[in-house]
């Protein structure tokens, strides 16, 4: 935002924002970014701090088939089967967003159930 060398400020990069309600002794200024969003778990952290962004661009759900055929479960074992395949697909999932560095996960589809749950359980907060 600012050019330290010239002494100039690019205005254009900076935003102001108002909120409604609160009091003018609420007012902050916030070197950063902000996200107004609400963490898709309900038992994710309310706030973060210096935190690095995996901005995901593909639904965080197991890819649907493109075929218009369907799968007949018919047994206890392939339900397992599908199941743990999917389990398998979040986890792997969610390490290459771990691995990556990232302290938030921020999707544009919005998380599964399982990968949600999964998110929690490994410490990493995500948001649609």
């Amino acid at each position: 935002v600012a050019d330290l060398e010239r002494g100039d400020v690019n205005l254009d990069l900076i935003k102001v924002e108002g909120k409604v309600g609160g009091m003018m002794e609420d007012t902050r200024l916030v070197e950063g970014l902000v996200i107004d969003k609400d963490f898709s778990h309900p038992q994710m952290p309310k706030s973060l701090n210096d935190v690095k962004l995996a901005i995901l661009t593909c639904p965080f759900e197991p890819p649907k088939p493109k075929t218009k055929h369907k799968v007949d479960i018919d047994t206890v074992e392939k339900f397992e089967e599908l199941r743990k395949q999917e389990q398998k697909y979040f986890t792997d999932m969610v390490k290459l967003c771990k691995d990556s560095g990232a302290g938030l996960v921020v999707c544009q589809w919005g998380f599964d159930d399982e990968a949600n749950h999964l998110l929690m359980h490994e410490g990493l907060p995500a948001v649609r």
